[in-house]
Order: structure tokens, then C-alpha cells, then sequence
């Protein structure tokens, strides 16, 4: 059993029909504002949705990597399912079953998440409230700003000082 993001809802953006979909391993490529940086990707039909609810699941970390990654045609070799499998584990140990998360470049976040500084894969942000906090009562608020390429090129990381 392991915690884990389903969707939580079709609310402000979600392509995903899915009736239970689960949480891709973030694929975020150097245009966020296209969604990569913001969404999240279904294991199933690979389409986005922007809500996940944490939940307990039948499947060990390493059995979510290998499904997820077989399913998107990329290599499944055991390093690289363990070393995705560890960083779930690091990145859901701070989750609660219940919670609304969402991603936000490079990170799964608490929906209410507030007063942020955030060194993003792409940008460094400074935010009083996630836009996808505000689309649950605005839901114009996330394409806004998140769909808005000068949001993302304002604030765009140095190459130098991206950790990877």
C-alpha cells in the first residue's frame, strides 16, 4: 500500500475522462506555460487534469514507475524505476490522504498552498496563493497567469542555476 495523487475532480482544466485517473511522473519540458509546468498528466490516457486527491493504493512505489513508464514507452530499467520509485516516496511522505494537491514546476503542492518562494525547474517564484487555488473560485485565474509565457520568461531560472 503506498499513498498516491488521483484525480481528484474535472474542475478548471482536465482533459482526462479517466474514472480513476493516477498521477504521471512529472514530464515537464522548457515550455511550462503550455501545461507541462502546471498540470498533471494521467498514467492512463496521458491527457492533463490540474487536482489530484492523495489516496492509499494497492501498488508499492516501484509498481506505479514501471505501469507508468511501460504505459508511455520509456525504458523501464531498474535504476531508473528506482531512482523515480525513491523520489516518489520523498515527495508523498508530507501528503495526507485527503489532500488536494497540484504541481507547480517541478513540485506537488497542497492546493492551498500560501506565501510561496519557490525555485522552480524553469522560474523562481514569489506568490501569496497558487493560481490553481484561485481557479477553484476563478478558474480563468490559472491560464491567466500559468497560460501566460511573460508569467514564466519574467521570472526564468539562469540555466546555471538549475539543479538537476
Amino acid at each position: 500500500m503506498a499513498k498516491y495523487l488521483e484525480k481528484a475532480n474535472n474542475e478548471t482544466l482536465s482533459f482526462c475522462q479517466c474514472e480513476r485517473g493516477l498521477a504521471s511522473i512529472p514530464g515537464q519540458l522548457d515550455c511550462p506555460w503550455c501545461g507541462c509546468g502546471y498540470l498533471i498528466a494521467c498514467t492512463y490516457c496521458r491527457k492533463a487534469f490540474t487536482y489530484a486527491r492523495v489516496v492509499e493504493i494497492d501498488l508499492s512505489y516501484v509498481e506505479i514507475v514501471t505501469a507508468d513508464r511501460k504505459r508511455g514507452g520509456y525504458d523501464t530499467a531498474t535504476g531508473v524505476v528506482q531512482s523515480q520509485a525513491d523520489w516518489l516516496a520523498h515527495v508523498m511522505k508530507d501528503f495526507e490522504i485527503g489532500d488536494l494537491v497540484v504541481y507547480f514546476d517541478g513540485f506537488f503542492l497542497r492546493a492551498e498552498a500560501d506565501n510561496l518562494e519557490l525555485d522552480g525547474l524553469f522560474a523562481t517564484h514569489s506568490l501569496a496563493r497558487l493560481p490553481h487555488h484561485d481557479a477553484l473560485i476563478e478558474p480563468a485565474a490559472l491560464l491567466a497567469t500559468l497560460g501566460n509565457v511573460e508569467y514564466w520568461l519574467s521570472r526564468e531560472r539562469p540555466i546555471c542555476e538549475i539543479d538537476n
